[in-house]
């Protein structure tokens, strides 16, 4: 069945970011949590059949984390303080 459903991504899907997330989910590959995301994403909105776009489905728990939404929450990345790690370890020894 999976097979099948393979061929009809590669077939009729539109290369757009969650593909190759979902075939290697339907071929039994693990999947980090943001790739399973956009694979439900894919799925969902039937291969983005209609164009890479927003699904404007605000109520969808996946929705602030989808690929294409303009308002998506992006991680942030925490800078380092110079120095910062030094008192982090004396602060452990204690």
């Amino acid at each position: 069945m999976n097979e099948e459903r393979i061929k009809n991504i590669r077939q009729h899907g539109k290369k757009a970011r969650g593909q190759t997330e979902l075939i290697k989910h339907l071929e039994g590959q693990r999947l980090t949590l943001k790739k399973a995301v956009y694979a439900h994403c894919y799925d969902c909105m039937a291969f983005y059949a209609d164009g890479k776009v927003d699904c404007q489905m605000p109520k969808c728990s996946l929705h602030p984390f989808m690929a294409y939404n303009q308002k998506r929450i992006k991680r942030t990345v925490k800078k380092t303080i110079p120095g910062d790690n030094g008192e982090m370890r004396s602060a452990r020894i204690l």
